[in-house]
């Protein structure tokens, strides 16, 4: 801490991570596929490689060599953007997954050169409104059956691939949701479950790829769930809470008596808890991660009705010791929602919710910040925003949920606390 009360001195969080593979898929769908860092498409039925060529007007560009690609996840959420330079501009491929029949992986490539190109794909089983050349790649060894069409200056060409098991006979690929659409339906379903507006730009995008990661692999088994994530969830309790819990905030479905997805959640959850409090019984103290994995538990336990299961957890939280401060790097894991929210806005033992309870980071004093409809529990939902008068910070905020929760600001101003359900007050500025 500084010698500043309430002030954060070193405090990291950028955490940009680039994935070396990007998950995409449909909610709980039970497919998925990956798209590596060139642009390369695999379906997890174990099929071939979709890989894609660019014809232009000086030689065929190889995005899987090209040392001009650049890759963006767009806002974090499933929909990946991979530009290749050519003379006169870009070939930019875009990939998304879309539920619309039957289940489709899109691949879009818009000529955005001067010039017109051609556009090779590895694979013969695409869908498509356009009828490929008929003289195939020329000028370049692909593997047999790949197919090559023509992109004009200015124009986007789409495709599909066919999920696993899908059947469906006629598809109209230019009637399926574009990427833009992908993009905004995937920003409502991860902000579902409550987000931060903080100066960081690298926050909100981590959170959404989290969060989207879990709806994808949520139509999987248990094993499935590590894909594209930094920890073992099926192995790593605090990790695997941690996602359920999420998935519930973004409205999945899960009690005692209907499983999610085929998975006995409710009997491996009591397993995970139980795990967690034999092996941090004598911790002191105990790791930050497993307190929020504990709160975490008694918010699915309450959602799933199991009222007994959620009160044993709050009653054997209570006789561990006290949590450690997290640490000052941000996680790259499904911890990092934990971990921004402790900073920010953090449940109690004692039931109470602090907002920036350990202090405001040094680097965010005179910015505003916003925190909206994150869940406190299972029955509470807290928004705040933090604008500036000079160095006094004003609180406004909100609480949706039950009357009588209590609200406190800890090191950032110990003389403040409410019930109210909304309201605004100034905070003790920082000198």
């Amino acid at each position: 801490m500084s010698n500043t009360q309430g002030v954060i001195s070193s405090i990291s969080l950028s955490a940009r991570v680039r994935p070396a593979a990007h998950v995409l898929g449909v909610r709980g769908g039970g497919w998925n596929a990956v798209v590596n860092e060139r642009g390369s498409v695999r379906l997890n039925d174990d099929s071939s490689v979709l890989d894609w060529h660019i014809a232009a007007d000086d030689r065929w560009h190889d995005p899987s060599t090209e040392p001009s690609v650049r890759q963006t996840r767009r806002a974090g959420v499933p929909v990946v953007e991979t530009r290749v330079r050519i003379p006169g501009g870009d070939a930019n491929q875009r990939v998304y997954a879309v539920a619309d029949a039957g289940g489709l992986v899109v691949v879009e490539i818009s000529n955005e050169s001067t010039l017109p190109i051609a556009v090779a794909f590895t694979r013969p089983d695409l869908i498509s409104s356009r009828t490929p050349s008929p003289r195939g790649a020329q000028g370049i060894e692909l593997p047999a059956n790949s197919i090559v069409f023509p992109v004009a200056h200015g124009s986007t060409l789409r495709v599909a691939l066919r999920a696993p098991n899908n059947l469906v006979a006629d598809v109209d690929v230019e009637r399926l949701p574009s990427a833009e659409q992908l993009q905004k339906g995937w920003l409502k379903a991860v902000e579902q479950a409550g987000y931060v507006i903080v100066p960081e730009g690298a926050v909100a995008p981590l959170v959404a790829r989290l969060r989207s990661n879990a709806l994808v692999l949520s139509g999987h088994e248990l094993q499935g769930w590590s894909q594209g994530a930094t920890c073992d969830v099926a192995n790593d309790s605090v990790a695997y809470i941690l996602t359920l819990q999420e998935l519930l905030r973004m409205g999945e479905k899960l009690t005692s008596d209907a499983s999610l997805h085929h998975i006995d959640h409710a009997a491996r959850l009591a397993q995970c808890v139980e795990t967690l409090l034999k092996e941090n019984k004598k911790a002191s103290p105990l790791p930050w991660d497993v307190e929020r994995a504990l709160f975490a538990a008694q918010f699915v336990f309450q959602r799933m009705g199991e009222h007994r299961a959620a009160d044993d957890v709050a009653t054997a939280l209570l006789r561990l010791s006290d949590s450690a401060e997290p640490p000052n790097v941000m996680p790259t894991d499904i911890r990092a929602i934990a971990w921004i929210e402790e900073k920010m806005v953090a449940l109690q033992r004692d039931g109470s919710v602090q907002i920036f309870g350990r202090g405001i980071p040094r680097l965010w004093l005179g910015a505003n910040l916003e925190c909206h409809r994150v869940a406190v529990g299972p029955l509470h939902t807290v928004s705040f925003g933090i604008r500036w008068h000079g160095e006094k910070p004003a609180l406004l905020w909100e609480v949706t949920g039950p009357a009588g929760i209590k609200l406190t600001t800890g090191k950032c101003d110990p003389t403040w606390t409410s019930v109210e359900a909304s309201g605004e007050t100034m905070l003790l500025g920082f000198v």
